[in-house]
């Protein structure tokens, strides 16, 4: 899950003056304190039912979850989530990726480091990126490492190497994911692609091993002088690669509509093979020249908070969701 995702989502409140303070009080989350670790650690219900109830100001449905954030939330806490901790993990993925016959999607991956300051600088190429393998946007991409402010680097990535990131939002099979850093290859766009996309992220969301519906991510943007990130991003319709416009705020100036890759059915055949086991996953895929690439997988996509979802979207999806008895 993006974490530009989750304060685009937080930003919005501010727009409207009843959810200001919701989003004043709910901001101690980025910054989670010893009291608020703690109560996740020893009582995960009650800690989710602070975070839904100051959230949505309601109860968290224990005994009825119905929309897709609800019976996410429920997996989060009432089902054994090492596998979710494993594939999390931006490196051990690669793993069971590669177990499946699906090596040739990988990136290639230069090297993997406990500490910003041991990344071997001098044996990675000209154009890399770098990753933490335990948390949400703390990409670096650099396309000339001649340019490469390299403490700047270094300062940032360990920033959030000391951070452990599934207590700022109640993840907490991120809280078990060994913090390190990762070099791969740069994806870059392919010939004959409109610039305004940039690299489009397909966001392939899985229910019981069976493709549902996609989001796509295009055109991202990061201001550098306020940090906030925006992105186009809207969801297809998995058949007819029709744009379903679900999300409740304006889908922005610059939207258009995505061209329908012609490699679809592979696309959705790759997901549906890595999904295989889990009550609903989201698989990142990006797509170049026809050459697929594998992203990410995502088991608690926006830490089920997807408010941003049109009521009826989240109750068909979640009636999809069949939760195990526990």
């Amino acid at each position: 899950m993006s974490l530009s995702y989750k304060f685009r989502m937080r930003a919005k409140s501010f727009l409207h003056p009843i959810r200001t303070l919701r989003a004043l009080y709910f901001i101690h989350y980025i910054h989670p304190t010893d009291k608020w670790i703690e109560i996740q650690k020893t009582n995960p219900k009650k800690a989710v039912d602070m975070k839904w109830n100051r959230f949505y100001r309601e109860k968290f449905p224990w005994k009825n979850p119905r929309t897709l954030d609800e019976k996410m939330t429920w997996l989060s806490v009432m089902t054994d989530t090492s596998k979710w901790t494993e594939y999390s993990d931006k490196y051990e993925v690669r793993k069971y990726i590669e177990s499946l016959g699906l090596k040739d999607i990988l990136t290639e991956c230069y090297g993997v480091w406990n500490r910003a300051e041991d990344i071997d600088f001098d044996a990675l190429p000209d154009k890399f990126v770098l990753k933490c393998t335990h948390d949400c946007a703390s990409t670096v991409v650099v396309k000339d490492k001649e340019k490469m402010n390299k403490q700047k680097v270094v300062d940032f990535l360990q920033k959030h190497l000391d951070v452990n990131y599934g207590y700022s939002w109640c993840e907490l099979h991120y809280t078990k994911i060994k913090p390190r850093v990762m070099a791969e290859s740069l994806i870059e766009m392919g010939e004959g692609i409109d610039p305004s996309f940039g690299l489009a992220d397909y966001k392939i969301n899985c229910i019981e091993g069976k493709a549902q519906y996609v989001e796509v991510i295009y055109g991202r943007h990061l201001d550098s002088e306020s940090g906030s990130h925006e992105a186009v991003f809207d969801l297809y319709d998995i058949h007819t690669w029709q744009p379903m416009h679900q999300y409740k705020t304006n889908l922005g100036d610059n939207f258009q509509t995505v061209p329908r890759p012609k490699n679809l059915e592979r696309m959705i055949e790759i997901a549906e093979t890595i999904s295989q086991g889990f009550p609903q996953v989201r698989v990142d895929l990006y797509n170049v020249d026809g050459k697929i690439h594998f992203g990410e997988m995502t088991f608690f996509s926006a830490s089920g908070m997807n408010n941003d979802l049109s009521r009826e979207f989240q109750l068909m999806i979640g009636d999809r969701i069949h939760l195990p008895k526990v």
